[in-house]
């Protein structure tokens, strides 16, 4: 790959996408051959070959890179797709768009967006070029158009991308999902990559969802049998085989994440969720002037308004340890009725905290603390890596040296003139660091987030930003006590001062295949990566214990004694049997590994 195919792989977002996938997109239209059609990034024009191939001759092109030759023999204009007239309207929208991260489009391409009124309260700097592609797709479709697009599954997850998510479901909806996991599909391209159809009317049918198991390069064989499946899918509601889960899935709503859920699956996940909406968690929280006693699975966020279609008008706001939250208004907050309840989460009984960034680990991580003078000694902090966890447990920390509270440069050569001697070593590229937007001095750390959370902390749980969990089979969930720091690749999880349930519950909990498996299905996932950064873990379903209820309590106490006997003698086959057994039980789920 050259150097200028790169800065293009790069800043314009090109991938080219080969014939047979194009072919296997275009044979998703169900428009006559006289249909209007619009390719808004054409590359070299492979869409374009495929479209004269099944005989559509009302196609417009575009293409913003005027290097590329074009190998159709459609004309394509050498325009910003993003810049076209608006007034135009098409029947088919097909393609492979960009998908640029915002500090990585063109400095042109960015003052065109932000200074164009229509694109000022769609885009912004977390945006990614791809959501403009779909937007203005999406608004240059007539009635009942058909947008099929292939690009990385991200958009139909994150929060950044939710304000699309609510465009496109009140303005249409989805009718096919091919999600083809990490199946390669373009050249040094390991992402998740799905292919959708989405239509620019309201019928409530169903979404067609195809999801390949196999990593298999994708084939011309693989794309037959995606069509075979698809025909299937309209006779019956499961049409899955060997390698290829198929099944309907209810028409999604709203921006909450896009995630299509096997009907096996769904009640097992449901179970879960509906065992955390428990009416008798009662918390304190400021309603005005006063005081008053509510459940907390009655007390609303955002999500959960948009979820159950609630307006914020018919709330009022209450404060609960500093932060805000919903609830109805006119019922009564202990009656046992219909107003809408959410399950408890993790983010409602824990502080959730990314890790401290050194911006270049390699300089201030040494194993050679013992060569420091004494005073030297001082500016070191114990550091777990994601490396280190396991589940339950932790390996040993590793010395950093940690020296943010020196100000002066001179100070740290002649006070510590060691860790200035070692540090030197990476002093340019100390320099070179990302720096927040603020200016960072060479031996500091880049960016210290929630260290005062850290260091007030004698215990935490501690988890790896990103986990494999598709070959793993399992999440590092690990205890830690007393003074240990994480980095960038560790998020931590801090218990709340109210809840009484104990931090080794809570671990053996999220340790358990129950919540893998809600994880697995709900979670944050790329391909087999699942996030775990702070909103993703917020968001999982914790079960509290009933405190008035003694069987309850025992297998609370039950769980903890099982899961200190992992953490002090690492005997994991011995101790997590029963405790898998007590928290299938807790969630009102049976036999879970035969469902998963």
């Amino acid at each position: 790959m050259s150097r200028e195919t790169q800065t293009n792989s790069k800043n314009l977002g090109q991938y080219f996408t080969p014939y047979d996938v194009a072919r296997f997109m275009c044979s998703l239209i169900s428009k006559k051959s006289g249909a209007k059609i619009l390719e808004p990034c054409a590359g070299k024009g492979v869409f374009l070959k495929v479209l004269e191939n099944l005989g559509f001759h009302n196609v417009t092109a575009y293409e913003i890179d005027r290097m590329l030759n074009n190998e159709s023999k459609t004309t394509i204009h050498p325009q910003n797709f993003l810049t076209v007239n608006r007034h135009n309207r098409y029947d088919v929208i097909v393609g492979n768009p960009p998908y640029v991260r915002w500090k990585n489009i063109p400095k042109g391409i960015q003052k065109e967006l932000k200074n164009n009124e229509y694109w000022q309260e769609k885009m912004n700097g977390l945006s990614d070029l791809l959501y403009a592609f779909i937007q203005l797709s999406i608004d240059l479709l007539n009635d009942g158009g058909e947008l099929i697009f292939i690009t990385p599954v991200f958009w139909m997850e994150t929060q950044h991308s939710k304000a699309l998510r609510k465009y496109m479901s009140s303005n249409g909806e989805l009718e096919y999902i091919i999600d083809f996991n990490e199946m390669p599909i373009f050249d040094r391209v390991s992402s998740n990559i799905i292919i959708f159809k989405y239509v620019k009317r309201k019928t409530g049918n169903p979404v067609k969802v195809v999801h390949l198991r196999s990593k298999k390069k994708l084939s011309n064989d693989i794309l037959d049998e995606i069509s075979t499946v698809l025909k299937k899918l309209e006779k019956k509601g499961d049409a899955s085989g060997d390698f290829i889960d198929a099944y309907l899935h209810p028409q999604f709503s709203n921006g909450a994440p896009w995630k299509p859920i096997p009907p096996k699956i769904k009640p097992v996940l449901d179970a879960i969720e509906a065992s955390c909406t428990n009416s008798h968690f009662f918390v304190r929280v400021k309603l005005a002037d006063k005081e008053i006693s509510v459940p907390l699975s009655r007390m609303l966020e955002d999500d959960d308004l948009e979820k159950f279609g609630i307006h914020k008008d018919l709330c009022v706001r209450v404060s609960f340890l500093d932060k805000k939250y919903y609830m109805v208004k006119q019922r009564s907050i202990t009656a046992n009725d219909d107003l809408a309840k959410r399950y408890i989460k993790l983010g409602d009984i824990a502080e959730i905290a990314n890790g401290m960034v050194s911006g270049l680990d390699r300089a201030f991580k040494t194993d050679q603390k013992d060569t420091f003078e004494k005073n030297e000694k001082t500016k070191f902090i114990p550091v777990i890596k994601a490396s280190a966890l396991r589940q339950f447990s932790t390996g040993r920390p590793v010395q950093y040296i940690f020296a943010n509270d020196v100000e002066h440069e001179n100070e740290l050569k002649e006070n510590y003139p060691n860790i200035f001697h070692h540090l030197s070593h990476f002093k340019s590229d100390l320099g070179k660091r990302y720096d927040y937007g603020r200016p960072i001095k060479w031996w500091h750390w880049a960016f210290l987030r929630n260290k005062t959370l850290i260091e007030k902390s004698h215990e935490k749980i501690l988890v790896p930003c990103k986990e494999r969990i598709d070959t793993k089979g399992y999440i590092r969930f690990a205890y830690a006590e007393g003074e240990v720091y994480a980095t960038q690749d560790v998020t931590s999880i801090v218990k709340k001062r109210y809840v009484k349930e104990d931090a080794r519950y809570i671990l053996a909990l999220l340790n358990s295949k129950v919540i893998l498996t809600w994880i697995k299905h709900k979670g944050l996932n790329r391909g087999g990566v699942t996030e775990f950064s702070e909103k993703p873990l917020s968001i999982i379903p914790i079960r509290l214990i009933n405190w008035d209820d003694r069987n309850e309590v025992k297998v609370h106490d039950e769980i903890v004694k099982l899961a200190t006997n992992i953490i002090e003698t690492n005997e994991f086959d011995k101790n997590m049997p029963q405790i898998e057994e007590y928290v299938e039980m807790l969630y009102g789920v049976k036999n879970l590994t035969c469902k998963i």
